[in-house]
């Protein structure tokens, strides 16, 4: 009879066979066998660490929702609101929030599973994709709201979510579609320079939106 370590590495070894299967193929159609196959683990030392397949999957989750929130959105944009009635503070927050996402989706020293199974998550209803939206997205799009009524109080939620959807966006469709960006970029992963493109193109088009030309954040900053 296998005797099954309580150990943190196997423990964090099936969460990343997980983690990795259910990026590659959605998490319906994740067996344990095959968990327990990527892990070089026994299928009984699922149950032995977790409970089961279902306490794995919730594991595998809040893993990634645990990683984002060590650094959540409210924090990025905190240095920013007491000069929010300006537009360099306005730009600046902005900028914080993209530069947020993309450093989560895209941080080196973390597995390409992470991103790829938010995806996952959100094409199917169920208990852990209300998990992930309670935990990860919602205190998101509750602060980058909160941002907007600021900038401008006027605007209707409808007009706030577009704006939400048009700054993540891009940067979400470059997790989900990394291997067909990464081929047609001919790289094997997106370079500093590239990443930092994008930023500036999506904190551009968003001041645009918002009417923050360059003129009125540059002659603030030189108050």
């Amino acid at each position: 009879m296998k005797k099954y370590a309580s150990s943190e590495q196997t423990r964090q070894t099936l969460i990343d066979a997980a983690g990795e299967l259910a990026a590659e193929m959605g998490f319906p159609n994740v067996s344990t066998r095959a968990i327990a196959l990527r892990a070089n683990e026994n299928i009984g030392s699922i149950h032995y660490h977790f409970g089961g397949k279902e306490q794995l999957f919730e594991a595998v989750v809040q893993e990634v929702i645990t990683r984002c929130n060590d650094y959540p959105v409210s924090e990025a944009v905190t240095p920013f609101y007491n000069i929010l009635d300006t537009p360099a503070g306005q730009s600046g927050a902005i900028r914080a929030i993209v530069k947020r996402e993309i450093a989560l989706l895209f941080d080196p020293d973390y597995p390409l599973w992470h991103s790829r199974v938010i995806y996952q998550l959100m094409q199917k209803k169920g208990q852990l994709q209300d998990m992930m939206v309670r935990e990860l997205f919602d205190p998101i799009v509750d602060t980058m709201t909160s941002l907007l009524k600021r900038i401008d109080s006027k605007m209707d939620s409808q007009e706030m979510f577009l704006i939400i959807t048009q700054m993540i966006s891009p940067i979400a469709s470059h997790a989900d579609y990394m291997s067909y960006c990464l081929k047609h970029l001919g790289t094997d992963h997106y370079s500093v320079e590239y990443l930092k493109k994008m930023e500036d193109m999506i904190v551009r088009q968003t001041e645009l939106i918002l009417g923050l030309t360059s003129e009125k954040v540059e002659s603030n900053l030189l108050k």
